[in-house]
């Protein structure tokens, strides 16, 4: 089937054979389910998910909008379902009758023979700081995946600037063609924020908002606090989110009691998501200075609830987060400690910060952000024409 490209309010006409397999923690499925929500809303086209009976978000959002398929459960381990995928996926795509297939993996399928859209949003491999050392010999497998993908792919979209940079860092050359097409943050938390606009800021309080993996670099948030203990005493500092690594959260439980802040640190682990609104209202400054970002959507969602951020500048925090922030070396506990200390005691400078992280989060919306995908999916059709047509 020749891929034709109609304008909003036309007929769908191309069927999109999306790999939701790689989907394995809930931020990314976040960002698949607010991407493909966004496609089958405006109906320009048919999408077949391809998941797992177990991935019950997506029956739940996407139930009666989309066709489906089923892989078996194994296909969670990731050796596992590059076997499978290497061995069924394009029987999938023929049997659905797919015109296009789309990927959020980061990685080119193998034995298809319909364009590609590889999208990129998973920087762990290409960041040292992001992993540990036993697995150098995944993430060696996961570059070279990354490369294929470069060379191979009809289409690369990443998730930010910085994460088209590391992709061409690794590869060492572009892209056939490159989108940058950022996430949102759910129509849900926008309305949740305005609700609480008028709701009381904590005097001293400080949000940490993240899955904890040691790349999240609590230890030089808890340092900065250290810091702050003479100038502002009232700071305090919430840790909320997962610790995937027991042992990096009793490290720092003991490093925030070596550095004298333990009674100003509440580990509060994962908090539910009325909860975590709560915590966003009530904060004077986000903080959370990562080794490896390559988007930050708990910055954003501080950013719609007024908060500003104080966030790492070797990532892509200071390219999402703008002006309503400050961004600091990861090691740098002096500077994000300054910087802390000015939103937590000079009024007007937090007013001025707090209304740019609002403005800036206003842009994180699904409506507005899937817009790009009009021109991937274009580029595609183009492609896909010119081809049929062969040598003029």
């Amino acid at each position: 089937m020749g891929l034709v490209w109609i304008p909003a309010g036309g007929a769908p006409v191309m069927k999109v054979l999306v790999n939701a397999l790689s989907v394995t923690n809930p931020s990314g499925a976040h960002v698949l389910l607010g991407h493909v929500g966004e496609w089958v809303r405006e109906g320009r086209f048919r999408v077949a998910l391809l998941c797992r009976e177990s991935m019950t978000a997506f029956r739940e959002r996407l139930e009666g909008r989309c066709d489906w398929r089923l892989a078996p459960e194994y296909s969670a381990h990731w050796l596992q379902r590059s076997v499978w995928e290497r061995t069924q996926l394009a029987r999938v795509a023929r049997e659905i009758g797919a015109d296009v297939y789309f990927t959020p993996s980061g990685i080119a399928a193998a034995r298809l023979d319909i364009p590609q859209i590889v999208f990129c949003q998973n920087p762990w491999s290409l960041v040292p700081a992001a992993r540990r050392r036993r697995d150098a010999p995944k993430a060696a497998l996961q570059r070279a995946a990354y490369r294929r993908a470069q060379r191979i792919a009809d289409v690369l979209v990443f998730n930010s600037r910085y994460m088209r940079e590391a992709y061409r860092r690794n590869a060492g050359f572009s892209e056939k063609r490159g989108f940058v097409v950022y996430q949102a943050a759910d129509d849900s938390t926008h309305r949740r924020a305005a609700e609480l606009k008028t709701a009381p800021r904590r005097p001293g309080q400080i949000l940490c908002v993240s899955v904890m993996a040691p790349h999240k670099n609590v230890e030089t948030v808890l340092r900065a606090l250290a810091r702050l203990r003479t100038s502002v005493s009232n700071a305090a500092v919430t840790i909320a989110g997962p610790w995937p690594c027991r042992e990096y959260e009793r490290r720092m439980r003991r490093l925030a009691e070596r550095l004298g802040v333990a009674d100003r640190v509440r580990f509060a682990g994962f908090v539910a998501r009325e909860e975590l609104d709560r915590l966003y209202a009530e904060a004077m400054a986000f903080c959370l200075l990562s080794r490896c970002e390559s988007f930050g959507i708990p910055a954003v969602e501080a950013q719609i609830f007024g908060t500003p951020v104080v966030g790492s500048n070797v990532c892509a925090v200071p390219e999402i987060c703008g002006a309503g922030g400050r961004y600091f070396g990861p090691d740098d506990a002096e500077g994000a400690a300054d910087a802390l200390g000015r939103l937590l005691t000079d009024a007007a400078h937090w007013r001025e910060m707090s209304e740019r992280a609002r403005a800036n989060g206003r842009r994180f919306t699904w409506s507005e952000c899937a817009r790009p995908w009009s021109e991937v999916f274009s580029a595609i059709a183009q492609r896909q024409r010119a081809g049929s047509r062969g040598p003029g």
